[in-house]
């Protein structure tokens, strides 16, 4: 890897620092700014993008501000480098999409954890939370609202969800794999998917229902990320994911039935 000799280690105390200062920050915009926004009845999507995508967007810029911090050129090609955004090979593709599939059935498996898991106070999700968050939420093979709005013949919607999946997959990735890992795996070496997981576990203290359900993806991810050094793994298998949710919102908004 061409950029190795300008990235330093980070160690367990930067690890803490570095995912813990964004997880922080992150509970304070869920039960601190949406709970706000809430009880002043401000509508779910402007909340919505108010306290969290706003928060993606910031991981985003946060990565490229570190990047150029590093000394990095401001280009295409080094960025690409730094970020480990290599050109997509073939065993890559089994990788990402086997991520993908993983993800997916862990996630299907182990929904019922969270609905476990908040019957405890420590885990019990705010009464606040819009029903594409909150896990009390029965979500059917149609959705019939995003984010407050009634979907039926609402296209305009799909734009507010490319916005969030654009954050959510870019904001994520350029962060925790693309800046924070190769910075982990000088300090790490081979344990370092492991470290990497447990931490971006950890992260969602905000949604700590889905530790559960987040853990064994997590870990796969991480381990996928090491394996082939390639942060694209991660992006598609991220954007397969979120893309699913386009079916029911697709169907929603052409008015099919439940």
């Amino acid at each position: 890897m061409k950029m190795t000799s300008k990235i330093k280690p980070m160690s367990w105390g930067l690890s803490i620092l570095f995912f813990g200062i964004p997880a922080a920050i992150s509970y304070l915009a869920i039960y601190g700014i949406m709970q706000r926004l809430h009880d002043k009845n401000v509508p779910v999507i402007v909340n919505y993008f108010v306290s969290f995508v706003s928060l993606m967007a910031c991981m985003l810029l946060a990565a490229l501000v570190a990047y150029r911090l590093e000394g990095n050129a401001l280009s295409i090609k080094s960025l690409g480098e730094r970020f480990r955004l290599s050109p997509m090979q073939g065993k890559d593709w089994m990788w990402a999409l086997g991520l993908f599939a993983f993800q997916a059935v862990i996630y299907v498996g182990l929904s019922a954890t969270s609905k476990w898991l908040i019957q405890y106070p420590l885990f019990a999700p705010p009464a606040y939370l819009p029903p594409d968050l909150d896990p009390r939420t029965q979500v059917g093979l149609v959705y019939t609202e995003f984010l407050g709005v009634s979907l039926k013949g609402n296209w305009w919607l799909l734009l507010p969800f490319f916005v969030v999946m654009f954050f959510n997959i870019l904001g994520e990735e350029f962060w925790w794999r693309g800046y924070i890992f190769p910075r982990q795996e000088l300090a790490f070496g081979k344990w370092t998917w492991l470290v990497h997981g447990t931490f971006w576990t950890l992260f969602h203290v905000f949604f700590r229902w889905r530790w559960l359900m987040i853990l064994p993806g997590a870990l796969a991810l991480s381990y996928v990320v090491q394996r082939t050094r390639n942060t694209w793994t991660a992006i598609i298998a991220h954007a397969l994911q979120m893309a699913l949710a386009l079916i029911p919102l697709m169907l929603g908004i052409l008015g099919a039935s439940r």
